[in-house]
């Protein structure tokens, strides 16, 4: 990550924490146990990359950025709130480095209602669940904000909110849904899935949001209430291509990561059964017996160590991990051409620098 992108997400992260801590909607967050749940991960340190979109979005189009901030926030919610219910989804433990929401509340029922076994489990998901939907109206609360704070044109405002309540949730939920459904297949029968349906996939469960906060930035920094305005789109199919590039990162890192520096267990892809390009890719290229051995193991959450670092060797023998870069890199390739649209300024020079970070990165 360039030293100028790193500093701007780094001031920006501290004045939308400082921004959502200063919300009063706080106050309805009862009891204690809502309160931790909802505010535990959005006051963890991030990289906040998406609310970072929508702010250089902004500034590409000639908005200030103070008035993206509510906006910029909005997106933070929306986005924790799908974290929150993914990790329940995915029955992951770790998110930025610690508990899960629904792992910490479990803890907090055993700590303060006596719960045991599967009733603290069961508690620690469903407080997990309310925590979301807190945080998905919280979001509407700060894009509304954005007009009553930041006097952003209402009709703006009300456009920007209903893209986010119908196309975006949507096809976020598309393709969370399709993921679990992917998940849950048979390991045998994986190869019946072909690239192009996990591309499909990652565009909803990832490109989409991305998509969204740069059409949001864009919408608010130019000052129109038009989602089809060339620039805005621009900016829109530039930071989805990107979202893609992200997620299938994402999926490297899953396998190659450094669980230190993800915050999140490394491996956990392959117990789930998360069906990947770089798992098509290593299947195709794979004989009888390497195929064997990736579909025992693949969906197998009672797999030992030895077996999951037997399947990542191969990931990387059978030219998974290495096809999936090359994918990457080719959506960011095919990204840059649509931000031409837009001048040239500091904050496109930022959205450059975000979109090379998105296939470099190892956090």
């Amino acid at each position: 990550m360039s030293a100028k992108l790193m500093e701007f997400l780094k001031e920006k992260e501290q004045q939308l924490v400082e921004y959502m801590k200063s919300s009063e909607v706080q106050k309805y967050f009862r009891p204690k146990h809502i309160h931790d749940a909802v505010t535990s991960y959005i006051y963890r340190s991030a990289k906040r990359l998406r609310p970072g979109v929508l702010i250089m979005s902004c500034g590409c189009l000639g908005g200030e950025e103070r008035i993206a901030i509510p906006a910029a926030a909005a997106v933070e919610l929306f986005h924790t709130w799908t974290l929150v219910h993914d990790d329940i989804i995915d029955n992951d433990s770790l998110r930025r480095g610690k508990p899960t929401v629904h792992r910490l509340m479990e803890s907090a029922g055993k700590r303060d209602l006596n719960l045991e076994g599967s009733l603290a489990e069961d508690y620690g998901r469903n407080i997990a669940i309310l925590a979301g939907d807190i945080q998905h109206a919280w979001s509407v609360t700060f894009l509304i904000e954005t007009t009553t704070k930041m006097g952003v044109d209402p009709y703006i405002t009300l456009e920007i909110i209903k893209y986010m309540e119908s196309y975006a949730i949507g096809n976020l939920i598309y393709g969370e849904t399709v993921d679990v459904q992917m998940g849950m297949t048979d390991s045998k029968d994986t190869e019946k899935f072909s690239q192009d349906d996990v591309i499909d996939m990652l565009w909803g469960k990832t490109g989409v949001l991305y998509g969204f906060s740069a059409l949001a930035g864009g919408m608010i920094g130019k000052g129109t209430s038009d989602i089809n305005d060339p620039q805005v789109t621009a900016l829109k199919d530039f930071a989805t291509n990107c979202g893609i590039a992200f997620q299938l990162q994402d999926d490297i890192l899953g396998i190659t990561g450094d669980e230190k520096l993800l915050g999140k267990p490394i491996g956990s892809d392959i117990r789930e059964g998360k069906k990947t390009t770089i798992v098509l890719e290593s299947l195709k290229n794979a004989n009888e017996e390497q195929k064997n051995l990736i579909l025992n193991v693949l969906g197998n959450k009672d797999a030992g160590e030895d077996d999951v670092e037997k399947v990542k060797s191969l990931f990387h023998e059978l030219n998974g991990i290495e096809h999936t870069k090359m994918l990457a890199q080719k959506y960011i390739q095919k990204a840059l051409p649509k931000i031409d649209a837009v001048e040239d300024s500091k904050y496109k020079e930022l959205l450059l620098s975000w979109a090379d970070f998105m296939i470099n990165r190892n956090l």
